[in-house]
């Protein structure tokens, strides 16, 4: 039976990951702003850098636009 190494997942992939679901969900709407970055770094309990590194992530993606 082959196992695969178990790898941690960076705080900002589960960031993005999470905002990514909200969008998809239709919970997020086109042209809908977002929280501020201190407010949605406090509701998600993670740095400013992390979420920050999770926007750029996004916005590369096409999810999101500044």
């Amino acid at each position: 039976m082959p196992f695969k190494q178990v790898q941690t997942e960076k705080l900002s992939q589960a960031v993005s990951r999470q905002i990514e679901q909200l969008i998809l969900r239709g919970i997020l709407r086109p042209g809908e702003r977002l929280p501020s970055e201190r407010e949605l770094s406090e509701r998600l309990a993670v740095s400013r850098p992390s979420l920050r590194e999770a926007i750029a992530t996004l916005q590369a993606k096409g999810l999101l636009v500044t």
